[in-house]
């Protein structure tokens, strides 16, 4: 039986009529009888009692008619389920994120794409850049909001940069070198550094080894945290000083504070990232809004880090306030 099929006896059996069916599916009496008797010489049994008068459905052919009646409800639900789902407007919604990179502007995406799109489901992982991408790989994320790929990744991975970070230096509260408003890297060789574990952000960890290095120093590592939020914890205790992205301000800095470093040029993107071999449509969307807002997010990003920034760091802010 086919969907079409169906159909014109439904709605034979509703209009009580192969005429009427006829002019309300826009086509011609003839066609709709024949569909009729290939139907019931299919299921080998009669549907409709004919007369010249009027025609009446047979028992079998009301049993045929709840069924029919569901299956095409059933189809057109699938239709629309299928058809919302192509569009973006079904489905999930996977995002894996640096929190301290993307506080400031994700959550306000999140309810901008979730007020476009309120059935698709949304969730949310708090990764490390190591993490996302090998959950970007496995497929069990489709956004990865993290650091720039490994030159390894996969070419099937495709991104966008959002906006670039800088280093600064963390200090703990009264620490000597927090009473100027910016520091020579070099002058944090004495002393004892908290670093954040290479596993989970090797490019940034050598950015920073290797940013000591060229000032004349190898830093003297006492604790490797596995989250930015414990590295700030760790300084705020006074267990030594660290060099990080500007944006880890956003996370809880109790007993810490930054510091511009003049000779410290690295800079840190970070970005979104998505498999473009096999991209959902709700994979898509979420692309599509984060590519529409990345000027903001560049501006905004930028001039909160802009207080207490460093020389060149500054000059770059000042576009925004001029």
């Amino acid at each position: 039986m086919e969907i079409r099929t169906l159909k014109t006896f439904v709605t034979v059996a509703n209009l009580k009529g192969f005429t009427a069916a006829a002019r309300a599916l826009n086509t011609v009496q003839p066609a709709v009888s024949r569909q009729i008797s290939e139907l019931e010489q299919e299921l080998g049994v009669s549907l409709f009692w004919r007369s010249t008068r009027e025609v009446r459905i047979t028992a079998a052919g009301e049993a045929l008619l709840r069924e029919a009646t569901e299956i095409l409800a059933h189809e057109e639900r699938t239709r629309h389920l299928v058809r919302q789902t192509g569009e973006g407007r079904l489905g999930r919604l996977r995002i894996g994120f640096i929190s301290s990179a993307v506080q400031p502007f994700l959550p306000g995406l999140v309810r901008e794409f979730s007020t476009c799109f309120p059935q698709v489901q949304v969730s949310l992982y708090e990764m490390t850049a190591a993490e996302q991408h090998k959950a970007l790989e496995a497929g069990q994320i489709d956004i990865a909001l993290s650091r720039a790929l490994p030159l390894t990744a996969s070419d099937y991975f495709e991104s966008v940069e959002l906006y670039t970070d800088h280093l600064v230096a963390f200090l703990p509260e009264g620490h000597a070198l927090a009473s100027e408003p910016e520091i020579e890297l070099f002058a944090m060789s004495p002393h004892p550094f908290v670093l954040f574990q290479r596993e989970g952000a090797p490019d940034l960890f050598d950015q920073v080894v290797s940013a000591c290095l060229r000032a004349g120093f190898s830093p003297q590592t006492v604790v490797q945290p596995n989250s930015m939020q414990a590295v700030l914890t760790a300084v705020g205790s006074g267990l030594g000083v660290t060099l990080a992205p500007a944006c880890i301000r956003h996370l809880n800095t109790v007993g810490c504070v930054s510091r511009a470093v003049i000779d410290v040029s690295e800079t840190i993107p970070l970005q979104l990232h998505f498999r473009g071999d096999r991209i959902e449509a709700a994979t898509r969307a979420f692309v599509t809004l984060l590519r529409n807002r990345s000027k903001d997010i560049r501006k905004d990003m930028e001039l909160r880090d802009c207080p207490g920034g460093g020389l060149a760091h500054r000059a770059r802010c000042d576009q925004y306030t001029e």
